[in-house]
């Protein structure tokens, strides 16, 4: 702090903060898979209407063969940025869990509507012992709760407690898509089992949701903070920064979004429903020797 002010005294530590490996890698391949379900949203696509089916069966396999690769590491990059989150963020972590008393042996939440008021969950689903597991890597791990920590630097719960279901929910959708995936290609049924292509087509936003979950998670979940355990965001606002200047802004996003979206959904739609460019027929001809006009062609014998 200088005087009032933050001041960056290592921009190297700041941006290669302990989180910042996994952070990246978690969303760098969330974003991959995301374009890789798109992919094959639009093969399927093209192989049930016999479009282009031998092109979509290159799209199909190729990206397949990344989302299996992928998903799992996903799975994996995840676990470790929760441990980071545990060792970094512990009120971050109890939020995401609804877990309000600090515990070893701790059950895993399945479902429950968290209470903030009561500080207790209601119609709470738990699996006895696996939140530790899960969360510690070990049975006997102690799990952070809410209580821990004061009422003014607690995130809301139910937010990014019902966000990273969602996550982790559509991950192992996912998951599950790539493993029957893996299973059809062994019995060489992946281009002929139609219900399986049909659930990719609509599997194609799943990578989107999975993403804006997790971003909720992450934003919501680290509140009331924009420089964690140092700078709270209500003092982040400028001062000269009004609601209607923020409302304004707000509404400008919102209309500049509704046309850029909508129009590129469409466009984008457009072109996998059209498919690939038909060949050249004349180049096609020139190339294998056969003149432009059938006129100066040589009758056949």
């Amino acid at each position: 702090l200088v005087g009032a002010r933050f001041e960056p005294k290592d921009w190297m530590a700041i941006i290669f903060n302990p989180s910042f490996p996994y952070r990246l890698a978690h969303t760098v391949t969330a974003f991959y898979i995301t374009t890789g379900f798109v992919v094959c949203g639009a093969a399927a696509f093209l192989i049930l209407k016999r479009k282009f089916v031998e092109e979509g069966r290159v799209m199909l396999s190729t990206t397949l063969w990344l989302l299996t690769v992928l998903v799992p590491l996903q799975v994996l990059l995840g676990d470790l940025h929760g441990l980071n989150t545990l060792a970094y963020q512990p009120v971050k972590l109890a939020a995401i869990e609804a877990h309000w008393n600090p515990e070893s042996h701790a059950a895993l939440a399945l479902f429950a509507w968290p209470d903030e008021k009561a500080e207790t969950n209601r119609a709470e689903i738990t699996v006895p012992e696996l939140g530790s597991i899960i969360l510690t890597h070990s049975a006997s791990g102690t799990v952070p709760g809410l209580k821990q920590f004061p009422v003014d630097e607690r995130p809301p719960v139910a937010i990014p407690f019902f966000a990273f279901r969602t996550m982790v929910g559509l991950g192992l959708l996912m998951l599950a898509f790539v493993s029957v995936g893996l299973f059809l290609r062994t019995r060489r049924k992946l281009f002929t089992t139609d219900w399986f292509l049909r659930a990719l087509m609509f599997a194609t936003p799943i990578g989107f949701l999975a993403v804006l979950a997790g971003w909720t998670t992450t934003e919501v979940g680290r509140q009331p903070w924009t420089v964690y355990g140092l700078m709270r965001t209500a003092d982040s606002v400028s001062p000269s920064l009004t609601g209607i200047d923020v409302l304004l802004s707000l509404f400008g996003y919102i209309a500049v979004y509704l046309v850029i979206f909508p129009a590129g959904i469409v466009l984008m739609a457009r072109v996998v429903k059209k498919g690939l460019a038909e060949p050249d027929i004349e180049s096609t001809e020139v190339e294998a020797g056969r003149p432009k006009n059938p006129a100066l062609a040589m009758p056949e014998t």
